[in-house]
């Protein structure tokens, strides 16, 4: 009997309990129509870049957005682009960001912008590094050597001799040397017949370079830089065959003034004790692609240059036996009613090729010859100097 009332007093407490959880679980409390207003969720904004600081060359990488709702990106420079401009919600997007060519580091702002909140995400860009002439190895040919991303240095001696035969500056980001350097005279050009050897230059992974035993797709030739009849032993001719000194080029410039600019560079070679001769490509700028025997793209420069130093000992020409020349060639196709006009109109000191491309040629020279020379000898303009034509 005493179980039976303690049941039916508590039964009356537990319903009531419920009755109260229920009506805070529907929000009823309060009395008001309603009851309480809904919480409006906090924006959540943010923005961070996968690494937020890169090397010098042209590169991409990933950007997270955190966002509530829709968003708008912009981004403070000209050489960091996003991906996409607009969107909504939490995502990933790429970014873009063109070389730094300066010494000097640079940064850049990505600004994200949603609800009315705004973040900042900073992009900090190494400068490009070079490295000092000190180390460079000290040949005359040699420009100044550039390390970082997008350069490699790289170069292969005579089979025979322990001798330099051509260096270069590889680009694995374009699949191109940037420049090719060498010295020439009648004894390293020797003799022998064009071997058309193509392959792997040994010194780098089949993984760094293009594979163009069948050539370019796209239309192109494969142009050598170091040209083949510069190095006619068969030993040294394999070795102008290796990609590496390859660059895309169209047939109506590398059959044309590119071969008559060949020519002539032998020609000047083989009249003093030795030439020393940069020859190199331009690709900043370049929106053009060929592609290799696997599919790979290489990028097609817009541009060709050469520069080249003569020294004869006890000449009268030059400064103390030294005389500088540069040319620098648009990719494009050039007329050849009147050759010799065309060469001289494309031909500079090379005081004005270093500030057209970018680069210090021939660092070395003032430390075999002094500054006085050096200067001189980089500041003559080619066209008055009856020697070279």
């Amino acid at each position: 009997m005493n179980n039976v009332k303690r049941i039916r007093n508590i039964l009356p407490l537990a319903l009531l309990a419920t009755i109260m959880l229920l009506a805070a679980a529907c929000g009823g409390g309060g009395g008001g129509k309603g009851g309480d207003k809904p919480v409006t969720p906090d924006v959540v904004v943010s923005l961070a870049f996968k690494s937020p600081t890169v090397e010098a060359a042209k590169g991409s990488q990933f950007v997270t957005i955190s966002a509530t709702g829709s968003w708008t990106l912009s981004s403070s420079a000209n050489w960091l682009k996003p991906s996409t401009t607009g969107g909504s919600g939490s995502t990933t997007i790429s970014v873009t960001y063109e070389e730094n060519t300066s010494s000097s580091p640079r940064t850049a702002n990505l600004t994200l912008n949603c609800s009315g909140k705004s973040v900042t995400a900073t992009l900090t860009q190494k400068g490009k590094e070079e490295i000092p002439v000190s180390t460079n190895p000290g040949w005359l040919e040699l420009p100044a050597i550039q390390a970082g991303a997008g350069h490699k240095f790289v170069s292969h001696n005579f089979s025979n001799k322990n001798l330099r035969s051509f260096s270069y500056d590889w680009n694995s980001n374009d699949l191109v040397a940037n420049w090719v350097a060498y010295p020439l005279n009648k004894s390293l050009i020797g003799s022998g017949n064009r071997t058309d050897a193509w392959g792997l230059d040994p010194k780098l992974t089949s993984a760094e370079q293009p594979i163009l035993a069948s050539g370019y797709k796209g239309g192109y030739d494969r142009g050598h830089q170091l040209p083949s009849a510069d190095r006619l032993t068969y030993a040294e001719n394999v070795k102008t065959f290796y990609y590496t000194n390859m660059t895309p080029q169209m047939n109506s410039f590398n059959g044309q003034i590119w071969a008559t600019a060949e020519s002539m560079v032998r020609g000047w070679s083989t009249s003093c004790d030795t030439l020393y001769v940069i020859t190199g490509c331009i690709v900043k700028g370049s929106g053009k692609k060929a592609y290799d025997n696997n599919g790979r793209a290489v990028t097609v420069p817009v541009a060709y240059y050469k520069a080249v130093l003569r020294y004869m000992k006890g000449s009268t020409l030059g400064y103390s036996g030294y005389m500088g020349l540069a040319m620098y060639f648009e990719h494009k196709a050039y007329s050849h009613s009147n050759i010799n006009n065309t060469m001289t109109n494309i031909v500079m000191s090379i005081d004005a090729l270093e500030a057209k491309i970018g680069l210090d040629l021939f660092p070395n020279l003032e430390k075999v010859a002094g500054k006085s020379v050096s200067d001189k000898v980089e500041a003559e303009d080619p066209t008055k100097v009856s020697y070279w034509w």
